[in-house]
């Protein structure tokens, strides 16, 4: 069996580790790696047979081709096709099911070895299929009617005719309350996610979000002259026509919520919420209900590493750490800058350790 520096680091259980769980922004490469490797390579028919039950249960959308070099499709494909967050959503929910099974088989390491599952946005839901308390046929539906709903809204009347659109805002640490303040506050900008102290994203319409993002230039050139900001705000526009987490989509949330059927009420492993940075220990319905608040509301990813710190840093010996896994390059790197100053926390890429080993 093949020797992970992961396993071999966690092996005291003492450690808290936490699986990370990616949102549907993370479609790139390297998260299909794995299954290219198990289905063209060794051609394990497990997860050939895996991928078509899936591709059985959202036969509209054509998610089963990304799973294999040979089918994989070209970027002006892709291009069309990840536009569609119907697509997306199923797309990545199995993608990330596909990876975490794949390390399981190949090391014997279980989810249900974690102290603790975060997903970021509709990671939180895979989080919700990979311990079994919601099938993995009722995630792949809830993921595909999520992506259905939100997109009726922008081809609603009223938003048809408008672009939209979601901008990363990168800057320094020491500024970013006060930034963070400014954004709400003074321009006004909806804030989507908080994904650490140097970044938040910003969604909307595209116009009313270059108006109110002017209005923070402004506001920068004032207070870095005065040197009360260190930071000079780096904007980059997300390829993305979907303005996730906004207040637009308040009204699909009872549709939403009828698609949901639990397998089981009582979670196997803590969860912790984006929606308010919260630990749920147990109740798997109340992850749900925070689940579907957070279609509308800002992805709180910084509260909810600092809920993972904050409530174990105080009984944890000098020589225990804080493991954090990832399968997805995106994540990995939240979690890596975030960290970054603290000897006490340790980031792995579960999909480069496998790779590098193969």
């Amino acid at each position: 069996m093949l020797q992970r520096r992961f396993l071999h680091t966690t092996s005291n259980r003492l450690n808290i580790t936490t699986a990370l769980f990616p949102g549907q922004g993370n479609v790139t490469p390297e998260i299909f790696s794995l299954t290219h490797h198990q289905v063209d390579d060794v051609r394990n028919r497990h997860y050939t047979d895996l991928i078509n039950h899936a591709q059985h249960i959202v036969p509209n959308v054509p998610i089963a081709k990304y799973f294999s070099r040979s089918s994989f499709p070209s970027k002006e494909i892709q291009s069309q096709e990840l536009s569609n967050t119907s697509f997306v959503q199923p797309l990545v929910l199995l993608a990330t099911y596909l990876n975490y099974t794949i390390y399981k088989n190949i090391t014997g390491w279980d989810i249900r070895n974690a102290n603790y599952l975060l997903g970021h946005s509709l990671g939180e839901l895979s989080a919700l299929v990979i311990q079994d308390v919601i099938l993995l046929e009722d995630g792949l539906n809830i993921a595909y009617n999520r992506g259905l709903l939100m997109e009726k809204v922008l081809q609603s009347p009223e938003n048809r005719d408008k672009k939209w659109g979601m901008v990363a805002l990168m800057f320094r640490e020491r500024d970013f309350l006060s930034i963070l303040k400014v954004c709400k506050e003074d321009c006004k900008l909806n804030i989507a996610n908080i994904n650490g102290y140097e970044q938040i994203v910003v969604s909307g319409e595209t116009g009313e979000l270059m108006e109110k993002l002017n209005k923070l230039d402004i506001i920068q050139k004032r207070l870095t002259n005065a040197k009360v900001w260190r930071s000079k705000i780096r904007k980059k526009w997300l390829q993305t026509e979907i303005p996730a987490h906004n207040p637009i989509f308040n009204d699909i949330k009872d549709e939403l919520r009828g698609y949901f059927k639990l397998k089981s009420d009582t979670l196997s492993v803590p969860i912790i919420c984006n929606y308010n940075g919260l630990i749920v220990a147990k109740n798997a319905q109340r992850v749900v209900d925070n689940f579907i608040n957070g279609t509308s509301s800002p992805v709180e990813f910084t509260k909810c590493l600092e809920s993972i710190i904050t409530t174990n840093e105080n009984t944890m010996k000098e020589t225990e750490k804080f493991k954090f896994i990832n399968v997805s390059d995106v994540t990995y790197g939240l979690t890596k800058r975030f960290f970054k100053d603290n000897d006490k926390c340790q980031i792995f890429d579960l999909i480069e350790e496998i790779n590098s080993k193969e």
